[in-house]
């Protein structure tokens, strides 16, 4: 068994997805300490709008399982049915389990990374001149992956199915808590973290050690002015014990 020796972990996913990472946590001798910094508010479609996609669309790319579960929770079973003729590209593993898990097939996939970039990379993304593409995704999500599609050629529209929200939680004894770490796997996640803890606690918060999913991730936290940064090599949280795991047994953090 991993031992993280008694490590206090803060885990910011959103209240829905805290728990296998919760466990896991728990189970290798850490202190897990929940404190979500992201809500997802699901957003309801018009059967209409849902519909015309359903008719037009060639492809339907999946950015994340939260657009996933959203998006499949607004479907009836002769929707369903109907996205089945539809060739699902998932961003990642973590989706194209969630696609998998509500019946839909996974027709494309980055073997390897789990971003915009990374399914851009593939074959068959290269030459898409007049498909028409569907992006679900979060509300203000990226536009990396539209641009690119569109200068290739490929008719893209959105299908924005939930927003990110700051949670109403109590946040003034979190840092009390005495943290090892904190795990981030989001961008926005993050920003809220500081957004939601006074200003005269920041000082105290980017000195703790941070855990990132990705070099976006990375990027924002170091600009954020977090001292102490780790990449893990994948979002799994198997990846994100790991490297807590190497931490307390002697590498140093980046």
């Amino acid at each position: 068994m991993t031992d993280l020796k008694q490590a206090r972990i803060l885990v910011t996913r959103p209240a829905h997805q805290a728990e296998n990472l919760y466990n896991l946590i728990r189970e290798n001798n850490g202190i897990p300490i929940r404190f979500p910094t992201l809500e997802i508010v699901p957003i309801i479609l018009g059967n209409n709008e849902i519909e015309q996609h359903l008719i037009q669309a060639d492809w339907f790319i999946f950015t994340s399982t939260n657009a996933v579960h959203c998006y499949c929770s607004l479907l009836d079973d002769a929707k369903i049915r109907q996205l089945k003729t539809k060739s699902c590209l998932a961003i990642g593993q973590a989706t194209a389990k969630a696609l998998i898990t509500v019946g839909l097939n996974v027709d494309l996939m980055p073997e390897h990374g789990y971003n915009s970039e990374a399914l851009l990379e593939l074959a068959q993304l290269q030459n898409v001149s007049q498909k028409n593409i569907v992006i679900i995704r979060g509300e203000n999500g990226r536009e990396t992956l539209a641009e690119t599609l569109k200068k290739r050629g490929a008719n893209v529209s959105y299908q924005d199915v939930y927003k990110r929200e700051i949670p109403e939680i109590d946040c003034t004894e979190i840092l009390q808590k005495q943290l090892d770490f904190i795990t981030i796997t989001s961008g926005e996640a993050i920003k809220n973290l500081v957004t939601m803890l006074p200003e005269m606690q920041h000082d105290l918060l980017k000195k703790i050690p941070l855990i990132v999913v990705s070099e976006r991730i990375q990027t924002i936290a170091k600009n954020l002015g977090f001292e102490s940064i780790t990449l893990a090599q994948t979002p799994s949280d198997d990846a994100i014990l790991n490297i807590i795991t190497t931490i307390i047994n002697g590498e140093e953090s980046g």
